[in-house]
């Protein structure tokens, strides 16, 4: 934490804890605009919104299963072959010749036109389509559910980016402060030492503490351009834009009340694929039934130029046969059918199989899910109470660490005590009160993951 960062920091104003504010509200709305920015602009959740858009794709395609399928066809082509024709031998009764005796042998060659359109449409389907689409339609839930819980986690990282922010605007004030007391005290020393009555080891020490705090600007600064790079990184705004957002750290004060596990996103997509499942369950016992289908066609067919060529015909010989053209135009063709899978190598029993496994794995894994979330609800329960209980005992470390200072200057001034006690009066003061921040910084993140573990956050955030 950047706290840290800034802890060798020695001097701040004496009173300055009077300033602190506990404030029973919540997160500044100012906060509001970068949260959705960064929530518009995360790539992770760009590429969830496009899965889902591929969902509902899927979903249209199986609910076009139940409309008419029509296709067109045209066809040209050219037909050879060589075959053998077996007629019933025929006596004609007056001549007593026999016709078609024996197998003739024959060669035909064509030409054939084929134009057609055909359509189909399924009746039936043992409700697999049906089925399906449900299954689909309550992916489609799960998914944009998982999708908005990605929105808690996305937010909490923007407010606490921010707070440190607003952590280092305090400690820019606390330094500003402290300079100018450093200052009136450098002067103080070195008309004391002009008098006879100082020391120049005691300019030194504050001069050193005075560049010590040209320093920790510094840092400061750095620190908190590097924020605001991230910031901008994570909302896609402009700095300037960012740099407008300012408010004072204040305690926040939430109803600690647990609300059902179940109202949380992650639960409740969790509970949509388990329909899914018990839907997918459902279609795959449906394929056991027969699929009833209508079919219809519109065509044209046309044989032309059609030869053919019976070889060695008894009294005729050679005989050749031609036709000008066979066509079929318009003709049509309607009717029902149905499809019955007797047997397919156990595929159907297999896919019942894994969609029974499918539906007690995700049982499993909301059960499990279930139990880490009451977990959670206690562990950030218990870390906010006991966050409030530690700004108590700071505040009180402040005051005491005030009156000391506040002792030790006086005593300074009457000549009791040295310098160097002097400033050590300060650093503890500056220490005690960087602690009372830093964890009221823990304070607000243990706020932040309590509305996040009740699935509340970014709504809390953003209403």
């Amino acid at each position: 934490m950047l706290v840290k960062k800034i802890s060798c920091l020695i001097f701040l104003l004496p009173f300055f804890h009077q300033g602190i504010s506990y404030a029973q509200q919540g997160i500044s709305p100012q906060l509001k605009e970068p949260i959705q920015k960064a929530i518009q602009n995360n790539s992770d959740i760009k590429n969830s919104y496009l899965e889902n858009q591929k969902t509902l794709l899927d979903q249209n395609t199986v609910s076009g299963k139940l409309l008419p399928h029509v296709t067109a066809m045209g066809m040209y082509g050219y037909l050879h072959g060589t075959g053998e024709l077996d007629l019933p031998t025929k006596t004609l009764p007056l001549l007593g010749l026999n016709l078609f005796e024996g197998a003739q042998k024959f060669n035909a060659s064509s030409q054939i036109g084929f134009a057609g359109v055909n359509a189909t449409q399924v009746i039936f389907s043992g409700l697999q389509i049906t089925n399906g689409k449900k299954a689909l339609d309550e992916k489609y839930k799960a998914q944009q559910l998982m999708t908005e819980a990605g929105y808690e986690g996305l937010a909490q990282e923007v407010v606490q980016t921010f707070d440190q922010i607003m952590l280092l605007k305090e400690v820019d004030a606390l330094i500003a402060d402290s300079e100018r007391r450093l200052n009136k005290e450098h002067l103080k020393v070195i008309k004391a030492i002009e008098n006879g009555l100082a020391i120049p080891y005691d300019r030194d020490k504050i001069k050193l503490a005075m560049l010590e705090l040209e320093s920790k600007k510094a840092e400061s600064q750095n620190n908190r351009e590097l924020l605001y790079f991230k910031l901008e990184e994570l909302t896609k705004m402009p700095v300037d834009s960012l740099k407008l957002v300012s408010y004072p750290l204040e305690l926040v004060v939430v109803d600690p009340v647990q609300p059902a596990v179940e109202n949380r996103k992650e639960m409740q997509a969790l509970a949509s694929s388990q329909r899914a499942y018990e839907y997918v369950l459902k279609k795959e016992k449906g394929a056991r039934l027969p699929q009833i289908f209508a079919f219809g066609s519109a065509f044209y067919f046309n044989a032309f130029d059609t030869k053919f060529k019976f070889k060695d015909v008894p009294l005729m010989g050679d005989v050749n046969l031609s036709a000008n053209h066979f066509q079929l135009a318009p003709g049509f063709a309607v009717g029902v059918g149905v499809k019955w899978d007797v047997f397919d190598g156990n595929q159907h029993r297999n896919n019942i199989k894994k969609a029974n496994l499918d539906l007690l794995m995700n049982q499993n894994k909301w059960n499990d899910t279930k139990d880490k979330l009451l977990l959670l609800q206690r562990k950030t329960n218990s870390d906010y109470q006991l966050s409030m209980k530690k700004m108590a005992v700071h505040e009180q470390q402040i005051k005491i660490a005030n009156n000391n200072l506040v002792l030790a200057s006086k005593q300074f001034e009457a000549g009791l005590i040295d310098v160097t006690e002097r400033l050590s009066a300060e650093n503890e003061l500056y220490k005690q009160s960087l602690s009372f921040y830093n964890q009221l910084l823990v304070q607000r993140i243990a706020v932040l993951e309590l509305l996040k573990s009740q699935g509340s956050l970014y709504q809390s955030l953003v209403k």
